[in-house]
């Protein structure tokens, strides 16, 4: 069967800790299959990898240093433990970085900095997915001589120095990396990137180090990906002159590139531009068709939110489509919102002299379904800080409501779905299937029946259980399905529920790891009726 997309989003919640003291009604469409208990693992990070639909491997990462990996295998219909491996690795200098998927086939990514040969290295080992632990040794695919940037610190250590994006065919990966710039001035350095091309094997197909074209204060990159027959894509952003405060907001000072980067080092550039609009966070992914999807979201200059999505395709001949609009209405915006009267009014002008848009909205992601449609999720999210008499600043993360734009294969707009949340604590997962796409998060469940003139209630700390809004992907109608809540499930009490544990599975169905006491977690199964 084929295994549910998932968008990871960053910016999740910490554990949840809450309970309701009674358990909760399910959905009849839903059902939830357990596990037997198993001894907890406490680990700094805990990552899950479904192999098929009763089979997953959990990589738990404990250890001072990171370096103590924890590999458990789950199997069958209730997804039983298995197995249990422990892996450490002491090569100094060593740093996590990523657990990839291709095909049929998990790889554990690491780097190390040569310090003696001033080297940046990046290690692969594949991992053994039926028993856990490590089945082949280490081998070295990427050297780069001096260091390389990272993405972020932790305890002072770069971590993130490689990026992976992998085909859609699961059958080829591109590491990405980026040379420390000789020149700190960005209107002198141009940056050097560079693209090391694999098969699902491991052998490389090809690598280059590219130059961008413009200096880094003449252009930004968005982002990069691989398409299935190894060619790199950079999306960037460019402008005519360096951006102040004057020009930041004319949509004629910039527009956007995708750079096509192949085996005989040359980039082949293909501009477009967004008319009078602006753009921020746009998504490269793609499709069956070996065409590379280009979504992202669209704002008017001097504009305090976002007016809409939009998505240009790029075909394999090099071809660009012209970017096709859709726009979030005056009706779509005002959903789920308590309004007065005389903010109805405020709303009805703004939207007549083009100044209402959706503030705060931050892209998530990008799914391609089997159809060739697009489903693009994103959310309301913001910051804000409070500061007390002593001095303290405390800053709180706001998940609000989740944005859902289905475009269908033939470029015409198929749904859009506002679905409203409050929360301080976690964002959602999307989830999508060829027949449905299932937006998942925690909800009071007074929540459940919102007429859309009316917001939702802004606390759940005494209720609180986990839902999923399904929608249809041909006809965007859409159900409410309550799952299971805080404290039993099928009269088994847990605790600490994480999005993070969540783990697709197939088209329909997920596992979620729960904590039970008694030093024990159970793996829940839970499954929709489609």
């Amino acid at each position: 069967m084929k295994l549910i997309n998932l968008t990871l989003l960053f910016l999740l919640g910490s554990f949840c800790l809450f309970a309701q003291d009674d358990e909760m009604e399910r959905s009849s469409e839903v059902k939830i299959t357990k596990s037997e208990a198993y001894p907890v693992v406490n680990a700094y990070s805990k990552m899950y990898f479904p192999i098929d639909d009763q089979n997953v491997l959990a990589v738990k990462i404990q250890g001072k240093k990171q370096n103590k990996f924890v590999f458990q295998v789950f199997s069958g219909k209730n997804l039983n433990l298995k197995s249990s491996k422990t892996e450490l690795k002491e090569e100094k200098g060593f740093n996590f970085e990523y657990i990839i998927r291709l095909k049929d086939k998990l790889y554990f990514f690491y780097s190390i900095y040569d310090k003696a040969n001033t080297t940046e290295q990046l290690f692969a080992q594949s991992i053994h997915v039926s028993e856990g632990g490590f089945d082949s040794e280490p081998k070295l695919l990427v050297s780069v001589p001096k260091k390389v940037s990272g993405s972020f610190y932790y305890r002072y250590a770069a971590q993130g120095k490689f990026s992976i994006d992998v085909s859609s065919d699961k059958e080829t990966f591109v590491i990405k990396y980026r040379h420390n710039p000789e020149e700190k001035d960005d209107s002198k350095n141009n940056d050097i990137i560079g693209l090391q091309v694999f098969d699902q094997n491991l052998e490389k197909v090809w690598g280059n180090d590219f130059e961008m074209p413009y200096t880094e204060s003449m252009m930004d990159n968005l982002d990069f990906t691989v398409d299935s027959q190894g060619n790199g894509y950079f999306l960037i952003k460019k402008y005519r002159e360096e951006q102040n405060r004057k020009n930041r907001e004319h949509a004629d000072n910039q527009s956007l590139a995708i750079l096509i980067a192949n085996s005989d080092g040359n980039i082949n550039e293909v501009e477009f531009n967004l008319g009078e609009y602006l753009t921020d966070r746009v998504y490269m992914k793609e499709n069956k068709s070996g065409d590379i999807i280009c979504a992202g979201y669209y704002r008017k200059p001097k504009s305090y939110g976002i007016d809409g999505t939009f998505v240009s395709i790029l075909d394999k001949k090099g071809n660009l489509s012209t970017p096709k609009f859709y726009e979030f209405s005056l009706d779509f915006i005002k959903k789920y919102h308590r309004i007065s009267e005389r903010g109805k009014k405020k709303m009805e002008k703004a939207d007549e002299n083009d100044k209402l848009a959706l503030n705060n909205l931050s892209m998530r992601g990008v799914e391609i379904l089997a159809d060739g449609g697009i489903v693009i999720s994103g959310e309301i999210f913001y910051v804000t800080c409070t500061t007390d008499s002593k001095g303290n600043t405390r800053c709180v993360n706001h998940y609000d409501d989740v944005i859902v734009v289905k475009i269908n294969a033939n470029g015409e707009l198929g749904w859009m779905q506002k679905f409203p949340k409050r929360s301080t604590m976690e964002s959602f997962r999307m989830m999508t299937s060829e027949k449905y796409t299932y937006i998942l998060f925690s909800d009071n469940p007074k929540n459940a029946d919102i007429p859309e003139d009316q917001g939702p209630y802004a606390s759940f700390a005494k209720e609180r259980f986990v839902i999923a809004y399904r929608t249809d992907n041909e006809t965007g109608e859409r159900k409410h399905l309550a799952l299971f809540g805080y404290k039993k499930i099928d009269g088994t009490p847990v605790y600490q529920y994480s999005i993070y544990r969540v783990i697709g599975l197939t088209d329909n169905s997920f596992a979620v790891e729960m904590y039970i006491k008694q030093k024990s977690d159970m793996m829940f199964k839970v499954e929709f009726e489609e």
